[in-house]
């Protein structure tokens, strides 16, 4: 693992190290040795979805490479203590990769890996090419400047537009693929909301995602190619823009920035906004776990690739009665819509 940048990351740790840290549960007797520690940490890692075997495979690397590579901090085996996000992000950052292939998800068997898994139907191969567009002055303030452009993907053409320094999608996912439904099962509503997804079919994983752990959350998933599905901090970088706020709070709730990322109609009871930002929000709706569709013309939801745990993912949704643009984490078999950010 030579190839890993040590500017990047923190100093390369000894394993036993990263062994002699307390292990709580620990079944040795009370005494310290490797093959416990490795047991224990290894043992949090595979909630974490293998994620340290993916890891070692993306960046070409042996599991032991990779846990000398951990911060000193990460020892013990108590799950609220351990935070392997940022560091095994740093460790994928310093190799080149920005997503990991997926091993089987049986745990600990470091089985063949196939990139992205597959849950979709269709192809998803065909990048998307962006072309020019012009720009206009969005909204009540005239320091706003939004600008338009397109990607075509599989046969359609998406309006996008940059918001501050992100680019977005202008209008929600449509792409037909196994794991998507249009709202009521009615193609019309596909036309005028795109399609609705499951967590794993939108992270383009295997549907045993929907109830395991991924750890990473910056990954391209169904998105086109240099597009991603954006996460809890693209999110929160878009409403703090929205509501001319500064921050770290992550997930972010703003009380104003719906009612700039909402389109100019088509909500109920007056609930429009003035989509001063270009986002163009549409009421579409979801569908619950029990095949329920509920909402469309209230509210909007879209998936994020931040998870809660498990069987449960971040999403933001805004909704007609009010101007906020909110969290919350929902059972991943739910099926929202998307909005895809430039990577």
């Amino acid at each position: 693992m030579n190839h890993l940048k040590p500017h990047v990351l923190p100093a390369a740790l000894a394993l036993a190290t990263i062994f002699t840290f307390s292990c709580s549960g620990d079944d040795s007797g009370g005494g310290s040795n490797t093959s416990t520690k490795d047991a224990c940490i290894r043992a949090e890692l595979e909630v974490k979805a293998n994620t340290l075997d993916d890891v070692a495979g993306a960046c070409s690397a042996t599991r032991s490479e990779v846990l000398s590579q951990l911060p000193s901090t990460i020892g013990t085996c108590n799950k609220n203590d351990l935070d392997f996000d940022k560091p095994l992000r740093d460790i994928m950052e310093a190799c080149g990769v920005t997503e990991i292939p997926i091993v089987s998800s049986n745990s600990g068997n470091g089985g063949s890996s196939s990139t992205g898994g597959t849950s979709s139907g269709g192809s998803s191969s065909s990048g998307g090419s962006s072309s020019g567009g012009g720009s206009s002055s969005g909204g009540n303030s005239s320091s706003i400047t939004i600008e338009f452009s397109s990607v075509e993907y599989e046969g359609y053409t998406y309006k996008t537009v940059k918001i501050g320094t992100q680019w977005w999608f202008a209008e929600n996912f449509r792409y037909n693929t196994i794991g998507s439904v249009c709202y009521g099962g009615l193609d019309e509503n596909c036309n005028k909301y795109g399609r609705l997804y499951d967590w794993a079919t939108a992270m383009k994983l295997d549907p045993s995602y929907n109830n395991l752990a991924y750890v990473v959350d910056i990954r391209q998933g169904i998105c086109p190619d240099g597009w991603r599905l954006p996460n809890n901090a693209d999110w929160d970088r878009l409403s703090r823009y929205a509501d001319g706020t500064n921050g770290t709070t992550s997930p972010y709730t703003s009380a104003t920035a719906g009612g700039k990322l909402k389109a100019t109609s088509g909500w109920d009871n007056d609930g429009n906004g003035t989509d001063e930002l270009g986002f163009s929000a549409l009421p579409s709706g979801y569908r619950n776990a029990t095949g329920t569709f509920v909402f469309v013309g209230g509210r909007s939801y879209w998936w994020t690739a931040s998870q809660y745990d498990n069987s449960n993912a971040y999403d933001r949704f805004i909704r007609n009665n009010n101007e906020s643009c909110d969290y919350l984490y929902r059972e991943k078999n739910y099926m929202l819509s998307i909005r895809c950010i430039k990577s």
